[in-house]
């Protein structure tokens, strides 16, 4: 998990916890910053054996090195 730090990716909802495929396997993540909406940039910041932390970061775009398509 640890490489997933840094990654961003968009909201498919408004919900704090959901999931997402980054490099092939599918991980948990839970929102520890911001209100998630449709569409907002989420930026993965920590993780635990369990889920990915991540929190609301619009400053972010899809032309951003870091950013996982789905």
């Amino acid at each position: 998990m640890q490489k997933t730090v840094g990654k961003c990716f968009r909201a498919k909802s408004d919900q704090y916890l959901g999931s997402i495929r980054i490099y092939g396997s599918w991980y948990d993540y839970k929102v520890t910053e911001g209100t998630p909406e449709v569409g907002s940039m989420l930026e993965v910041t920590n993780y635990s054996p369990r889920e990915l932390f991540v929190r609301v970061n619009n400053y972010l775009f899809e032309s951003d090195v870091n950013f996982i398509v789905e």
